[in-house]
């Protein structure tokens, strides 16, 4: 009997073998790059799996705890507001790509001068019950293009290529935007301004102005004045007082804008009383918010002051 078919038998065996074991290191390896860290990097996390962040302020004059719920992020410890958007992403940029940069020192001595101590911003980072990260985050380095920077458990300070200290100075990372909309789906608008009263409405043809007198206007003038409503930003959010107080509820509105959007709803700004002096600040708020923020008089007169002409 001819024992050819049997080494024939062996070698797809052994083929089949080899496939497996291929395949095998391919899985592996695919799951290994998955879990690595960047060993480059400082933080060496995947920012997108952080739930919870604490950035303590020098010597601890301020904290911010944020916290991450479904697709947005608050500001747990200051009544669960809402983070600005660009603040946490720019946060999350740097815990993804801060480069370890260069050790600067080995030795405990120097905390002190290159502020990777209680005069540094210490950051604290979980994913889940597991803390990541427990960092300091020091003074600007060499020509304000680095950062000095030290794990909380370790001697080492580095000094990574970046300047990233102007982020975690921030000492408010509330969204103090007082309206979010897209200009493009407004359909009309109903602006007053003490005793100026301005309707526009959109049609086919364009921005129509309706009253105090019909004319036609155009996205070119409108579509910059609803932009900067769209990014229009508070001085500061007031938790203590009501509409009522700040007197934008129960006595006429002098400066009051309301939009109707393309579902139909409608909303309003609505500025009301100018706070004590010497402040030189107004309250505003909306119809549909329940918060109260304080807004600058010179943004009332660049921004919110309309008169018959201006579209």
């Amino acid at each position: 009997m001819s024992t050819l078919p049997r080494f024939k038998n062996v070698f797809i065996l052994l083929g089949a073998l080899g496939s497996l074991l291929v395949a095998l290191g391919v899985v592996q390896a695919i799951q290994g790059n998955k879990n690595q860290r960047d060993v480059a990097t400082f933080f060496r996390v995947d920012a997108r799996d952080l739930d919870k962040i604490r950035i303590l302020g020098v010597n601890g004059l301020y904290e911010n705890v944020l916290e991450k719920r479904d697709d947005y992020w608050v500001v747990a410890n200051k009544g669960a507001y809402r983070v600005n958007p660009e603040y946490i992403a720019d946060l999350l940029k740097i815990f993804a790509d801060l480069p370890r940069g260069e050790l600067a020192s080995r030795n405990p001595a120097t905390h002190e001068e290159l502020q990777v101590d209680d005069l540094g911003v210490k950051i604290q980072a979980w994913e889940g019950d597991t803390q990541v990260i427990d960092a300091i985050i020091g003074k600007e380095g060499p020509g304000l293009v680095s950062t000095y920077v030290r794990h909380a458990n370790s001697d080492n300070t580095y000094l990574a290529a970046q300047n990233i200290r102007p982020v975690f100075n921030r000492t408010d990372w509330r969204d103090k935007r007082v309206w979010v909309f897209d200009p493009l789906k407004v359909t009309s608008i109903d602006w007053r301004y003490n005793e100026v009263e301005i309707s526009l409405i959109k049609t086919g043809d364009g921005w129509k102005q309706i009253t105090p007198f019909s004319k036609d206007s155009s996205d070119a003038v409108i579509g910059p004045v609803l932009a900067e409503l769209a990014d229009l930003f508070a001085a500061d959010i007031k938790e203590d007082i009501t509409k009522e107080d700040a007197g934008i509820a129960g006595k006429p509105q002098n400066i009051r804008i309301e939009l109707t959007f393309e579902t139909g709803e409608k909303d309003a700004l609505i500025v009301g009383d100018k706070l004590p002096a010497p402040s030189e600040e107004y309250y505003i708020s909306r119809e549909n918010s329940k918060l109260v923020w304080t807004i600058d008089s010179f943004t009332i007169e660049e921004t919110l002051k309309k008169e018959i002409g201006d579209f």
